[in-house]
C-alpha cells in the first residue's frame, strides 16, 4: 500500500514545497506582485473566477467545442485508422502523409481556418477535429498491425465470420492502444480548441486568456491556467483509469 502511495505523496510534497517557496518569495518582496502574484492572491482570484457567470459561460462554450470535436473526429479517425491498418496497400500509401501532417505544427494553419470558416463555432470545432483525427488514426493503424495475423488466419480457416474475428481477435488485441490514442486525441483536442480561441474568437476560455495576457492581468491569467491544468490532468487521469481497465480486460480475454 505504501509503495503505491509513495509516488503521489512525493509529488504532493514537491508541490507543497514549491508553493511555500513561491509564497515566501512574494512575502519577502523578491518578486514583483504585478508579475508574480502570491499563491494566496491567485487562490482568491480562482474562487472569484469559479463564481463568475461570465467565466462559467466561457468554460461551457469551450467544453462544448471540445466535446463536439471529439465525438465527431474520434469515430471517423477510428474507421480510417482501421481501414489503413487492415489494408496494407492503403496504409503504405497514406501512412507517410499522416506522419508528415503530425510532424508539422498545426497552429500554422489557423489563419487559413479563420479565413475559410470565420471566427465562430464551426472553425473552432473543425480545428479541434484535426487535432483528434490524425493522432487517433495513427494510433489505430498501429493497433491493427499489432493484431497477431496467425490468429486471424486460423479463425478464418475454422470458418469464423468477419464479425466474429473482429469481436474476438481484433477488439481485445487493439483495445488498450486504441484507448491510448483516444486519450492523446482528447488532450490534443483541448489544446487545439484553446489555441484557436486564443488566436481569434468571440467567446471561450482561450479568448479570456488572451485578453488577460494582453492587459497584464496576471492574477486571473494564472488562476485560469491552474484551473485548466487541473481539469486537463483530471481528464487525462480518468482516461488512464479506463486504459488500465481495458488492459486488464484484454489479459483476461487472452487467458480465456
Amino acid at each position: 500500500m505504501m509503495q503505491k502511495l509513495r509516488v503521489p505523496l512525493t509529488q504532493g510534497a514537491i508541490g507543497i514545497v514549491l508553493i511555500l517557496a513561491w509564497q515566501g518569495a512574494c512575502a519577502l518582496r523578491l518578486a514583483d506582485p504585478l508579475v508574480l502574484p502570491s499563491p494566496s492572491t491567485v487562490a482568491v482570484t480562482l474562487g472569484q473566477l469559479v463564481a463568475s457567470p461570465q467565466f462559467l459561460h466561457d468554460a461551457g462554450v469551450t467544453v462544448g467545442r471540445v466535446v463536439v470535436a471529439f465525438f465527431i473526429g474520434a469515430p471517423i479517425a477510428l474507421t480510417v485508422g482501421f481501414v489503413m491498418g487492415e489494408n496494407l496497400a492503403v496504409g503504405k500509401s497514406l501512412g507517410p502523409l499522416f506522419n508528415l501532417v503530425l510532424a508539422v505544427p498545426q497552429s500554422i494553419f489557423l489563419p487559413i481556418f479563420v479565413l475559410v470558416l470565420g471566427l465562430g463555432f464551426t472553425e473552432k470545432v473543425m480545428f479541434g477535429i484535426t487535432h483528434v483525427f490524425f493522432v487517433v488514426v495513427v494510433n489505430t493503424m498501429a493497433a491493427v498491425r499489432e493484431v497477431p495475423h496467425d490468429f486471424v488466419v486460423a479463425a478464418r480457416s475454422f470458418g469464423a465470420s468477419r464479425l466474429r474475428i473482429y469481436r474476438s481477435i481484433y477488439l481485445p488485441a487493439m483495445a488498450p492502444q486504441v484507448v491510448t490514442g483516444l486519450r492523446f486525441g482528447l488532450i490534443f483536442d483541448i489544446i487545439g480548441i484553446l489555441l484557436a480561441e486564443m488566436y481569434a474568437a468571440q467567446s471561450g476560455i482561450g479568448l479570456q486568456l488572451s485578453r488577460w495576457g494582453d492587459s497584464m492581468n496576471v492574477g486571473k491569467l494564472m488562476a485560469a491556467t491552474i484551473l485548466i491544468s487541473v481539469a486537463t490532468i483530471a481528464v487525462n487521469e480518468g482516461m488512464r483509469v479506463w486504459e488500465a481497465r481495458v488492459s486488464r480486460w484484454q489479459r483476461s480475454a487472452e487467458a480465456a
